[in-house]
Parts: structure tokens; sequence; C-alpha cells
């Protein structure tokens, strides 16, 4: 079946070794060249008055004899940045490709291995060669990709992902950059021309370390929920993933930098528990169910009677909050079901509530009722307008 249906192929079209022994790649485990070679042979030896083609004078009719010019391709590789694994991948060009599905689907060959499947696994191998790095089929460092037609090379840097808890220690911070509403980050007078509401925030203390150490392109600061501005996250932090793009450095000491960012941040920002993970955990932790503790200061000084009633009252009870009226302009308007487990009162303190409770509670509101968004409330319970004046976050952990 190979010899006859190569000796139709070679009736029509020249094709050198490697194109010859692609179209029956997937039978054997010799290489392409080498098979081409030997059905080659084998059909001038049993046919040796057949079309000249059989002898290959002319450029390859698929691949425009690629293979004899792999060299002056791999001349191009410097790459300028730090990286120790790889992949590398090859752009063909679409008539390459359109001329091998006719010969394909012609000669109905079922074997076929493709010529990009061929470049990127040679060309594979003879890049690792030079650079010295190792290959990875996934979750590598960079992919090369190579452009044998053009003799053009590019490179796509994978990010780095950093992932660490933040505590944030002064209010008036947010967590991420925010642009200025009126000009969206253009600049204008409104934001003193900075594109900014607010001069610095939590991503921006952090990553700018970071993006000098690794000399990055840009970040994206990847956190498990936020805090208002006006909120401290205290206790064990708030964990978070920094996500570092086209890094041209990535052995970096995580220890070092994290000392240097919480020395330059004293009393704003510090980072604790720094360590490499791979681009799965950014969704983990922006979806993992999260229990945590808030302590709440409220406007009025309860009795104990009212004490008593709220710790009474909210165990373990469902909260229903549909989105609050001061975030309503900036989040889809929906209700959220969030459960409150446990709230403690303070012997030595008549204004202070500590709250267990689910991520993704609004505290304030879970205080005030917010015009009656939010079942049940404190504020209900007690039959009193009650306001949340100062709330931190004291404990953030991983719902099992």
């Amino acid at each position: 079946m190979i010899l006859k249906t190569s000796k139709e192929i070679l009736g029509e079209f020249i094709l050198c070794n490697h194109c010859l022994g692609r179209q029956f790649g997937k039978i054997s485990i010799s290489t392409n060249e080498r098979r081409g070679e030997v059905i080659r042979n084998l059909l001038n030896c049993l046919n040796p008055d057949l079309n000249p083609a059989l002898s290959r004078q002319n450029p390859c009719f698929l691949c425009d004899n690629i293979f004899e010019r792999t060299e002056d391709i791999l001349k191009n590789i410097s790459p300028d940045f730090e990286f120790f694994t790889f992949h590398a991948g090859t752009k063909i060009p679409e008539e390459i490709i359109k001329k091998e599905e006719m010969i394909k689907e012609k000669y109905n060959l079922q074997y076929q291995e493709s010529i990009k499947q061929e470049l990127n696994r040679e060309l594979g191998k003879k890049v690792g060669a030079i650079i010295g790095k190792d290959f990875k089929r996934e979750k590598e460092d960079v992919t090369i990709l190579l452009h044998p037609y053009d003799s053009k090379v590019e490179y796509f840097i994978n990010p780095l992902f950093i992932y660490g808890r933040y505590n944030k220690l002064l209010r008036g911070i947010p967590q991420t950059k925010w642009f200025c509403t009126k000009c969206k980050g253009r600049g204008c007078p409104k934001c003193g021309h900075t594109g900014k509401m607010y001069d610095e925030s939590v991503e921006e203390l952090i990553s700018k370390i970071f993006l000098e150490e690794t000399k990055g392109a840009d970040s994206s600061f990847h956190g498990a929920g936020r805090e208002d501005i006006d909120v401290l996250m205290l206790g064990n932090g708030r964990p978070f993933v920094l996500e570092i793009k086209s890094p041209k450095i990535r052995d970096i000491d995580l220890q070092k930098l994290e000392l240097e960012v919480n020395q330059i941040n004293e009393g704003k920002v510090r980072i604790s528990e720094l360590r490499f993970v791979e681009k799965e955990v950014v969704e983990k932790i922006k979806n993992a169910n999260m229990r945590k503790t808030y302590l709440a200061e409220i406007d009025i000084c309860l009795n104990e009677e009212e004490k008593r009633k709220i710790e009474d009252y909210f165990v373990d009870r469902d909260i229903y909050q549909e989105t609050p009226n001061r975030v309503i302009h900036r989040r889809s308007d929906k209700t959220r079901i969030r459960k409150v487990y446990k709230v403690l009162t303070s012997k030595e303190n008549c204004s202070s509530l500590e709250i267990y409770c689910d991520g993704g509670l609004y505290i304030k509101e879970l205080i005030s009722g917010d015009e009656e968004r939010t079942n049940p409330s404190i504020a209900e319970l007690l039959g009193k307008n009650i306001k949340c004046v100062l709330l931190n976050v004291i404990s953030i952990e991983e719902k099992v």
C-alpha cells in the first residue's frame, strides 16, 4: 500500500524525503526522512524508468526544502532574558498547509503527520541543544515561536505567579489601582493628571519592587476577595497571587523581597508566606469558600440584654443581602446568601462586635440593614438605627 501510494504521489509531485516519509509518519517509529529515503530507494530499484520526480532534483512541492535550511533559522535564536524551561513551536504559511491538506485528501492518507508537527519536533531538539534548557510540553517558562519561512523568532514569556498574604495596616488605601472615575486613567485635573483616584494601593506597594527585581513588563494582582478602602486587614492576612508578566529575571529571592517590601512599606502594608505557584492557584483563591472574622465598632453602646440577644440570634444564621446601595453603581444587583456563624460581644467595650461569617458578606450592611436590603440585620433585631463606624478583618481561613 505504501509503495503504491508513494508511486502515485511522486508521479505527480516532487517531494523531499522528509515530506515523502511524513505521508506515512504514524505507521512506524522511524524518522520521516529515513522512511522517505527507504521508500524512494525501493521505488527506484523496482521502477528505474519512472518519473524523474523520484530522484528529487527540484525543490520539494510541499516544504520548499525547508529542512535543508534549519541551521540558518536557528542562528536567529538569541534570548535576552532568563528562563529554565521552554516549548518550541512553528508558524507555517497557509499555502503550505493547504497543499498538505490537498495531498492528504487526494490520496486518502490516513497516517500523515503534518509538517508543523515534524518541524516542531526537529527544531525543538535543535533549539534545546543551542540554548541548553529543558524542553517542557506545558507550564514552560517561555514559548519560542519560529517562523522558518521568514527566518524570524518570537518569544512568549510566561508569567511568574507568586502567592502570599498581605496585611493592610493603614486606612484609606484601596487593594488595587483605582482609576479616576472621570478620565478612566488618562489623566485629568480631577485626579491631578495621575489617572488614579488614590496615590497608592496595596497592589502597587507590593508589585513595584517585584517588577523592578524581575524586570517584568507589567503585573496583575489577584486577591481572595477585598476589604473596603477604610478597613484594615489584620491577623493572618489576605491571600493573594501576584502575576508578573513577561519577567526577564525568574530566579528571585522571595525572602529577600518580602523583607524589602515590609521595610519600605512599614506601617502601610506587610506581606508573608511568599512562594511560587502555578496559574491554577489564581482561580483557586478567587473561588475558594472563605470563612472570615471581623472586628466591628458600632455607633451605639449595647446594654447586656442587647448583647445577649445578638449572640443568641446570630448563630449559624443565613443572611439574605441585596447588593448594597453604596456599591450598586459598580456591581450587579442580585441577592446573595451568606451565613453568620456567631457574633461575640465584648465585656470591656459596649460598642464592639466580633463577627464570624462566610466570605462575601457585607458587614456594614449586616449591622445597618441597608434600608432593608439586608435581612436579617442587627439594626432590625434591636429595632434601632445602627451604623458601623470602624471595621477590621482579623482572620481569613479557607472553609473546609
